[in-house]
């Protein structure tokens, strides 16, 4: 972006009218969703950054962070939610209360998407607080998303306890190395009393985390009036110990 348009920019955001800055936001949003596409990188606010400067950055993270609530404040949000910005937590959030009236015809699929994609402890922690919300599995999805123990070890948890077989087998589907003795222990009693479901996943992670002590299991459950897709699973698990 040239230095005359970046100026230009940063001054209506910092002192202008609310329409001006309206139109300098609307402008912005086509350049975040430009930069989300092209972005090679988990932190697509970096490529946004370099591109419109960051005099105007700062200006936007200014109005995110301090402008009271406001249509302003909530496009500036948007915005950096677009590139994936810590500082969209809380938009984040805001938007999904917004919503609450409708969620159950409209999953806020792409909030927590979203959320899982800022991926930091920050949002892990928005992430938990969604959790109980009646869309347990889809925030699961979104935590499997981020690079964080704290939100592995809640994982772990819910695949153990949580009341509903389906969020558990999502749960334990997300789970990552390092291979502990709790997740072994998860996939081998899952194996063995889960129901369909979560034996499907736990044969998926088996191989995927070639878990190898889990082959004399494997085996057995083969040798059970098992559904064929769940017996096709397991002998390309065996296989890959071969």
């Amino acid at each position: 972006m040239l230095s005359a348009d970046v100026d230009r920019l940063s001054a209506r955001l910092q002192s202008g009218t609310e329409r001006e800055k309206l139109t300098v936001l609307a402008e912005l949003s086509g350049t975040a969703c430009e930069c989300r596409a092209v972005s090679g990188s988990r932190e697509p606010w970096r490529e946004f950054k370099a591109v419109v400067g960051a005099q105007v950055f700062e200006a936007l993270l200014e109005i995110v962070r301090h402008a009271p609530p406001s249509e302003l404040r909530a496009r500036a949000g948007d915005i950096m939610a677009r590139v994936l910005h810590p500082s969209a937590i809380g938009r984040l959030l805001e938007a999904f209360e917004e919503r609450r009236e409708t969620l159950a015809e409209d999953p806020p699929v792409r909030i927590l998407k979203t959320l899982g994609g800022i991926g930091d402890e920050a949002a892990v922690r928005a992430l938990m607080w969604l959790w109980g919300s009646g869309f347990d599995g889809e925030v699961a999805g979104a935590l499997g998303m981020c690079d964080s123990a704290a939100a592995q070890d809640f994982l772990l948890s819910n695949a153990v306890a949580h009341g509903n077989s389906y969020v558990r087998a999502v749960c334990m589907a997300h789970l990552k190395p390092p291979v502990t003795q709790e997740k072994q222990w998860l996939f081998l009693d899952r194996l063995e009393t889960g129901t369909q479901n979560e034996q499907f996943v736990a044969v998926m992670k088996i191989k995927e985390l070639r878990l190898r002590r889990a082959v004399a299991l494997l085996v057995s459950l083969r040798a059970r009036d098992v559904d064929a897709v769940l017996r096709n699973a397991i002998n390309e698990a065996l296989a890959a110990f071969r």
